[in-house]
């Protein structure tokens, strides 16, 4: 089969994945990921970006200092124990049509919690870290100190971060701050704002990516939001320019934006 003439790009937004325990439900949506995953493992896939946030890392949240009930029962080593299991399944369905698939980890502000803790208590050691609890380098996977640093991923003139500003028009933020395309999730809901410049082609794109994460959220209290499952694909032409593909997720089922099937977690 001739390689098409562009990169694909599958870009994975925030999961939250935190064990279900007594007192509240998993963090991320088992069932939503399953779907994605199917479709990952139907594309011939160059990169599979993780946006950040992928961990809730509940367990040391300076939101529950002082609070051991809220974190009962949970610790680093489940977070991690679970998220190896999960970047497994990722790795095994974006390279299984094509093992040079490189998966990209952008460090997000709950990945940045572990930093806190290790700034706070150094005697734990580095291992608190998640490149080093979760065994990146073992899996090959590329992380990008996206939160701390604010470093940024781009692949051709599509640039990724986790995400920096939540206001009410973040979209047209994020694009006014970097200048650049700029895709990110942090903010969990699907926003798109164009900034046109002058001259052809010239159009640069902001947009938040959604989220994978469960909507029952123990925090929000029942409280409304702007929240959105959702998985995007870019393709990505040798001379920069991309197209973007994004799919809303409802009750776990989406339209691949590549290949029209349908794809079912439940």
């Amino acid at each position: 089969m001739t390689p098409p003439p562009y990169r694909t790009v599958l870009v994975i937004p925030d999961l939250h994945a935190r064990p279900a325990s007594r007192r509240s439900l998993e963090g991320h949506d088992s069932r939503s990921l399953a779907a994605v995953l199917k479709y990952a493992a139907a594309l011939h896939l160059d990169q599979c970006v993780i946006l950040g946030d992928f961990l809730d890392y509940n367990s040391v949240s300076s939101h529950n200092t002082g609070k051991p009930q809220l974190v009962e029962g949970e610790d680093l080593d489940q977070d991690n124990e679970l998220g190896r299991a999960l970047l497994d399944d990722i790795c095994r369905a974006v390279r299984r049509k094509r093992d040079s698939c490189d998966v990209i980890y952008l460090e997000g502000n709950h990945e940045f919690r572990c930093t806190r803790l290790l700034q706070a208590q150094p005697q734990l050691g580095r291992w608190v870290l998640p490149r080093n609890g979760l065994e990146l380098k073992e899996r090959g996977i590329k992380w990008v100190p996206s939160w701390s640093e604010g470093k940024l991923h781009n692949v051709g003139n599509a640039y990724f971060t986790h995400g920096q500003y939540t206001n009410l028009h973040h979209a047209k933020k994020h694009v006014e701050h970097y200048g650049v395309p700029i895709y990110y999730g942090h903010t969990h809901d699907v926003q798109t704002y164009s900034k046109v410049l002058h001259g052809r082609d010239m159009t640069i794109e902001g947009a938040s990516l959604g989220c994978l994460l469960n909507y029952e959220q123990g925090y929000m209290r029942g409280a409304p939001d702007k929240w959105q499952q959702a998985i995007t694909v870019f393709q990505v032409f040798p001379d920069g320019y991309f197209q973007r593909l994004t799919a809303a997720i409802f009750k776990h089922r989406f339209v691949g934006p590549t290949n029209g099937r349908v794809y079912d977690g439940r």
